[in-house]
């Protein structure tokens, strides 16, 4: 019987040392998008005006983020403003998906932008509370077996590109945590079906992604499909489906009328990514480059998509994950009447599936597409991958899950920082 207590841990002191080391070995700016990112937060902290899509690229994010993280850099402000500074150095865009250094720090131009550290270990607490939250859902999922918790909880923690972008600066985490807990509401109202809860549900999936990141709605999508299904077949809980419908239309309205700008320019995003096409879309050249570039992205190629783990390596992983896919799907056909959580596991599958062709169609309509994209679902993906592999295993082996997950993706991480990471990005100055 595994320890549960001491796995927990081992895991969350793994998580934090590793995203640590993320944080400290990728020099500030570095990680993707994120000057764009800090700025946002920066001239909010600063008091100056939002800036426009031609100042800042990112505009269109949801602002809540940035309001919530702008505080920190004000508390920094109160110390010494020089540590919340917002400077670029030379940078060089050509280097761009090319394991080379985009920004240029040398001794005469070096300056410690502890705001931006700050902000990316703040971002490292919303992964760990996102991871936390999946453990909760964890839990209700698979209340019987936890060597697949904690082994699901291991591969989510402990992939090399999550523990990248949970310790950068961006919204990225905000929309991960808010993924997590969209995931636990499904788990929790199928677990504990009530009235209330499945209105908070309804009201939470509306309202996270347009104050987090549009990364989140593949999540929402299922779980209002969840809940209205849940709520459809039961004869005595269609009335609460109504009273839902309408909590949504006056939910849409209020919000339209108090950010108007905000919902427009969500919806307008949303529209393009669903129905437009790059030209070359459809062609196999460009699928073939479009996936591998997701696959890449979710297991571990840091910075601007530059510096990966070898393609044996993410091709082993994503042969073990697709399998563990197809193992699971397996086990819930053939045991349906046997699951006590098919239901759960349903929910998971839909969420999962939601969340897979959100970013799949994403890749048709623009080339920016990224596996972390998937990361508001990661919980999910997660235990649907070692859910198959944990079926197939007799018991004694079933027991070492945690340990072989653990040690794969630690194994990951050493190997990107050694091969990659360090000889790319390492700055003797910094030291």
């Amino acid at each position: 019987m595994v320890n549960e207590r001491r796995w927990l841990g081992i895991i969350f002191s793994l998580y934090f040392l590793l995203a640590l080391g993320y944080s400290l070995f990728l020099p500030i700016w570095e990680a993707p998008d994120e000057p764009a990112h800090f700025h946002l937060a920066w001239r909010v902290a600063r008091g100056k005006s939002y800036p426009t899509y031609e100042h800042n690229y990112e505009t269109y994010q949801p602002r809540a983020y940035y309001y919530a993280v702008s505080l920190v850099i004000r508390a920094l402000d109160q110390i010494d403003p020089r540590f919340s500074s917002y400077y670029l150095p030379p940078h060089q865009p050509r280097n761009l998906r090319k394991p080379l250094a985009m920004f240029y720090w040398s001794p005469e131009n070096y300056r410690l932008l502890l705001g931006v550290y700050s902000l990316r270990w703040v971002n490292i607490l919303l992964g760990a509370a996102a991871l936390w939250l999946n453990w909760k859902s964890f839990r209700l999922l698979a209340p019987e077996r936890p060597e697949l918790r904690l082994a699901a909880l291991a591969l989510a923690a402990l992939t090399p590109q999550y523990l990248h972008i949970m310790s950068a600066v961006s919204n990225d985490a905000a929309g991960t945590l808010a993924g997590a807990a969209l995931f636990y509401l499904a788990i929790r109202f199928l677990t504990e079906p009530s009235a209330l809860l499945g209105l908070l549900s309804v009201l939470a999936a509306l309202l996270l992604p347009f104050i987090t990141k549009l990364t989140v709605l593949p999540v929402s999508a299922g779980l209002l499909a969840i809940v209205a299904g849940n709520w459809f077949f039961s004869l005595r809980s269609k009335r609460w489906l109504f009273y839902s419908v309408l909590a949504v239309l006056l939910s849409a309205g209020i919000f339209y009328f108090l950010f108007p700008q905000t919902i427009q320019t969500a919806w307008n995003d949303v529209e393009w990514r669903l129905f437009s096409l790059r030209r070359n879309a459809l062609t196999s050249r460009y699928i073939k480059a479009i996936l591998s570039q997701i696959v890449w992205t979710y297991w571990g190629k840091v910075g601007w998509i530059a510096v990966g783990l070898h393609a044996y390596i993410v091709n082993f992983l994503t042969a073990l994950g697709l399998a563990g896919l197809l193992l699971d799907a397996a086990r819930l056909i053939k045991s349906r009447k046997a699951e006590p959580q098919f239901n759960l596991w349903i929910a998971t599958w839909v969420i999962g599936i939601f969340t897979i062709f959100s970013v799949l169609r994403n890749g048709l309509a623009t080339s920016a597409t990224q596996g972390r994209f998937l990361f508001p679902a990661i919980g999910t993906l997660s235990i649907l991958m070692i859910g198959g592999w944990h079926a197939i295993l007799p018991d004694r082996l079933r027991h070492h899950l945690p340990l072989v997950v653990v040690l794969l993706m630690i194994s990951c991480t050493l190997i990107l920082w050694q091969l990659g990471i360090l000889p790319t990005y390492f700055q003797p100055f910094l030291d």
